[in-house]
């Protein structure tokens, strides 16, 4: 990919941090000084962050520091990064500002990070940094274990527990390249409906222990050479069973280690070899052995024997959507975390900045003689451009068009207004050249040339699809190819957020936008300027201003009023001021949407639905709850707490708080223990009181919960003392779970850092 532009050093840099453990909304942008780095580092600015296990862990608080400090990245969130080379140490070689590449580094989750170069790479080519991001953990961990551990061989056999994850996969790619017959499980029908895609024809259920036999008998008793385990428990023992004699075993979990799990000494009668993996000890321990394997695994990227990971994007500014949907294990192959639109602040910082755009600066608007696009060329004008170069395929035949050129050149605005078809390479091409030889340097595009023509999809043809995708998509991918070469600042595409929720009768018009969208991510992805706002229904100028009907039943279908130009093209400002991309800019009420939108319980629009409902809330927060204790029996009580239950488990499991249901089991539903912990701190944090951790496994319904929650709330303490004891065997319990770290004598120290996290929510709420 092409390098991203340099930025000026800044004298902080922004870390993602808590205040406290324990509940995932805690987690925020912080500000750190900026250190110079080291002889043997370099400083580089992160494009994406692949998100792992151990920092949702860390953030819930059940991961203490003693944990995390013997590794690599130490007791900070992120391990691995991907981005572009910022400052190198007097004594690094090999690398130089501007240079993209990937790697381990300490608090990764940030807009800059500081690394030794003992596991950094160059990105391989062609490789994305959202990709790369996917692979410094996943691969460094399978190339240690099966290339340097196991030394697995072509033809033998091995079994993958959990292949549809980031490590799993990547054990499946490596497998392949070796020639080795893969076995694999997964926990789902999803997941193993995706490895049989990736050629795995071997496929069992990770939660049946029935996959040993299963192996027994499809390999006529002969069972496997390698065991790549991330499962605990009795799999262990199963997993012994399916190994054939000189059979290697690769523990990758945990939970047994520090529960000094016994295993019998008779199957090693059969030469098998037992190692327990971890990857970043390897990198603190042993950095001349990882800078070498890391260098040898990414050897085979270059050589195309591995790819990287298939990924699930989140933006930095919802960071704690994709910890939870980490949390909740959601996802097939990584989760990464990218910082097109900034970090948010976490206050603000003087006045707000206003656009200033180049005078010495031409800007090309398609479609920029009328209607929303001429609105766009005058604000152009407004913040500061003064060589505009509007184009669409009449020309300038309108009096509104000839009057508003002629406005703007009364205003000191030096305006070329012609026709041209941006579909058409040759005069796109003939008028860039134009522009290129008599106008300063070209600095932004705005491309806001459209054809809207509705119609069924059944009946329409190949003509009608062309005529609307054409001017919007076409003309956006020679825009595109034609100005890679020219210093802009900016390249707005002009979307609709009609790809959020479709638009009955123009498919080929949202199948035109979801285009523009694709191409503005791939534009940013090599380094290029992008920007692709999804308008909605613009009241003032445009299509909908000319079309007064369609407009009040465009507002009818999404609940909402019209934007103004004027509104819309703040919202813009603002996208180009921070770099945000992909916006909706529009007005909705999404009860009256969702009666109009077949697929409005969808997962995608689950925190619309639940924001809606936030907002129906009549007021019964959790002050108004407390105030009125005194009024309020048990029966008119109990109805209260829930809604707010149902909140906070709407929450955590990104549903709709109407969705809970008050009597089925939270578990059944999709909680975990993982989240019990956050619920049972959220809880706690709200309402002032203590609970115990195991309340939730014994009153699992949010009728049982609310039951138990109504005498804490009027001051009866009887289950206070049961609080301690909960805590360390809900830890237990969470370990079995997650196969993490849980040594015994962890536990108290564990247990000791939710009590304090309890106790300092308390302590704040006195205050």
């Amino acid at each position: 990919p092409r390098p991203a532009p340099a930025r000026a050093p800044t004298p902080c840099v922004r870390k993602l941090g808590f205040e406290l453990p324990g509940q995932l909304r805690n987690l925020r942008w912080e500000s750190h000084d900026r250190r110079a780095p080291a002889d043997d580092e370099i400083e580089v600015r992160v494009q994406a962050t692949g998100l792992n296990f151990r920092d949702v862990m860390y953030a819930l608080g059940l991961l203490a520091d003693e944990a995390l400090e013997n590794g690599y990245a130490g007791p900070t969130l992120g391990l691995e990064f991907a981005g572009t080379v910022v400052r190198c140490g007097a004594a690094v070689t090999g690398y130089a500002p501007g240079d993209p590449v990937m790697g381990f580094g300490p608090a990764s989750f940030g807009d800059t990070v500081t690394t030794g170069t003992t596991a950094v790479a160059a990105l391989p080519e062609g490789v994305t940094f959202e990709a790369a991001a996917t692979i410094p953990s996943t691969f460094f961990t399978v190339y240690y274990a099966l290339h340097h551990l196991a030394r697995l061989a072509p033809g033998e056999k091995i079994l993958i527990h959990g292949a549809a994850g980031g490590v799993g996969i990547a054990a499946v790619q490596y497998a392949q390249w070796r020639g080795a017959e893969i076995h694999a499980t997964a926990g789902t029908e999803e997941k193993r409906d995706f490895l049989r895609l990736m050629g795995v024809s071997q496929v069992y259920d990770s939660r049946s222990l029935s996959y040993a036999e299963d192996i027994l008998a499809r390999t006529g008793g002969q069972g496997v050479d390698v065991v790549l385990n991330s499962l605990a428990g009795e799999a262990v023992r199963r997993n012994l069973d399916v190994l054939a004699p000189f059979g290697r075993f690769l523990e990758l979990g945990k939970r047994d280690f520090y529960e000094n799990t016994r295993i019998g000494l008779r199957p090693f009668r059969n030469n098998i070899s037992y190692f327990g993996i971890d990857a970043d000890q390897l990198l603190a321990a042993r950095p001349e052995l990882a800078r070498t394997l890391y260098r040898d695994m990414m050897a085979l990227f270059s050589q195309g024997a591995l790819r990287p990971l298939p990924q699930r994007v989140f933006e930095a500014r919802d960071i704690v959507a994709a910890f939870r949907y980490m949390q909740q294990s959601r996802q097939i192959g990584k989760v990464v975390v990218t910082y097109h639109g900034g970090l948010p602040e976490t206050a603000p910082h003087g006045p707000e900045p206003a656009l200033a755009l180049a005078p010495d600066g031409s800007y090309l608007v398609t479609g920029g003689l009328s209607g929303f696009g001429l609105r766009a060329a005058q604000w152009l004008a407004d913040k500061g451009a003064r060589h505009l170069v509007l184009v669409n395929r009449a020309g300038p035949t309108t009096e509104t068009a000839q009057q508003a050129v002629a406005s703007l050149r009364e205003h000191g605005v030096s305006v070329i207004a012609q026709a041209c078809d941006v579909t058409d390479a040759q005069a796109l091409q003939a008028l860039l050249s134009h522009v290129r030889a008599a106008c300063p340097p070209l600095r932004g595009v705005i491309h806001a040339a459209a054809v809207i023509e509705d119609g069924l999809a059944q009946s329409a043809d190949a003509a009608q699809i062309t005529r609307v995708l054409a001017p919007k998509l076409q003309g956006a991918i020679l825009l595109h190819e034609l100005t890679r070469d020219d210093p802009l600042d900016c390249f707005v595409l002009f979307s609709s957020a009609t790809t959020l929720f479709g638009n009955p009768g123009q498919s080929a018009y949202v199948a035109a936008n979801a285009g523009l969208e694709a191409l503005a991510r791939l534009r940013r992805s090599q380094g290029l300027p992008a920007t692709c706002p999804r308008w909605g229904a613009i009241d003032d100028a445009g299509y909908l201003a000319r079309n007064d009907t369609i407009k009040q039943a465009l507002q009818h279908r999404m609940g909402g009023a019209a934007t103004p130009a004027a509104q819309a093209l703040s919202a813009l400002e603002d996208m180009l001021l921070s770099g945000t991309d992909e916006l909706a800019v529009l007005e909705l009420d999404w009860h009256a949407l969702a009666r109009h939108l077949p697929a409005a319980a969808a997962p995608r629009y689950a925190d619309l639905a639940r924001l809606a409902g936030e907002a129906r809330d009549d007021g019964h927060s959790s002050d108004d709850l407390l105030a009125q204790l005194a009024e309020l029996d048990d029966a008119a009580l109990a109805p209260r707490i829930i809604e707010l239950l149902q909140q906070e488990v709407g929450e955590i499991l990104r549903v709709p708080a109407d969705k809970v249901d008050p009597g089925r089991s939270l578990y059944d539903i999709g909680l975990d223990s993982l989240m019990g912990v956050e619920l049972m701190v959220a809880l706690e944090s709200r309402f002032g009181i203590r609970l115990p951790v195991m309340a939730l496994s014994e009153s699992p319904t949010l009728d049982k919960l609310s039951a138990r929650l109504i005498p804490a709330l009027r001051g009866d303490t009887r289950h206070d003392d049961e609080a301690d004891d909960g805590i360390a065997t809900h830890i237990e319990r969470l370990a079995a779970q997650h196969a993490q770290t849980a040594a015994p004598e962890d536990i108290e120290a564990i247990s000791r850092r939710v009590r304090a996290s309890r106790t300092e929510t308390e302590q704040g709420l006195a205050q």
